[in-house]
């Protein structure tokens, strides 16, 4: 005698398969592993280079009514300047910021125009600089800015010798480290160099300024220039697992 499927039974299978199907389909997880001989550390180096380049940023500036007149006048006074650094021997010389703006008096009423034109000059022998910054001084250009910087050769040497010393320092420190939590050495996970940072200090030309007002542009004093220091730092980051 066949029984009649009724709708309990069948609801009763269907429950039943609906709890056997998550544990047929579940995947096994795997246990979080915590390494602890992991250390975290870093290192950092640093290096006082004096720079190979000394910058000096020159400018002429003329005010008037109108402003086509004065702006030819400046360019003028920077043309020729420029032509005089590009054949002058170790100097790069480019032309900087141009600018024209309106001038007004104290009731708003606009008086003319002030047009400005800068020339930056670059080299390596700082008594050709000074002595061209000189002359130039007297040919209605102000010295506005000076600083120095490292050449790209310069800098290239410097930072590939600081890398090499960061990298020593950090396997240094690992391995006292290691040593200090009672291992005998590691074994490293990641390192990461960072990038390579330096300051710079500007030039002070403060006793060409106060005589080369009155000095004839063939005897004008040459501009005294001293270098400063640099100093580029290395910081390298990084995990390592202590091993016995």
């Amino acid at each position: 005698m066949k029984h009649p499927l009724t709708l309990l039974t069948v609801f009763g299978v269907l429950s039943a398969l609906t709890l056997i199907t998550p544990v047929a389909n579940a995947q096994p997880v795997a246990p979080t592993v915590i390494a602890r001989d992991a250390l975290t550390l870093d290192a950092t180096v640093a290096v006082e280079v004096i720079p190979d380049l000394a910058v000096i940023t020159l400018a002429a500036e003329a005010q008037g009514l109108d402003a086509g007149p004065i702006t030819r006048e400046v360019q003028s006074a920077i043309n020729a300047a420029l032509a005089q650094a590009k054949a002058t021997t170790g100097v790069e010389a480019r032309t900087g910021a141009v600018s024209t703006n309106q001038r007004w008096n104290n009731k708003g009423v606009r008086e003319g125009w002030t047009v400005r034109a800068e020339l930056i000059l670059k080299a390596k022998d700082f008594a050709v600089l000074g002595t061209l910054a000189g002359q130039l001084a007297q040919q209605k250009l102000m010295i506005v800015g000076s600083s120095f910087e490292l050449s790209r050769e310069l800098r290239d040497r410097e930072e590939a010798a600081l890398i090499e010393r960061g990298i020593a320092a950090f396997r240094s420190k690992a391995q006292t480290a290691s040593r200090a939590f009672g291992f005998g050495g590691y074994t490293l996970r990641e390192v990461n160099l960072g990038s390579i940072s330096g300051d710079t200090r500007p030039v002070q030309p403060k006793v060409f300024a106060m005589r080369a007002a009155a000095a004839p542009v063939a005897d004008a004093e040459p501009l005294a220039i001293e270098g400063g220091k640099v100093t580029l730092t290395l910081t390298v980051t990084g995990g390592v697992l202590m091993s016995k």
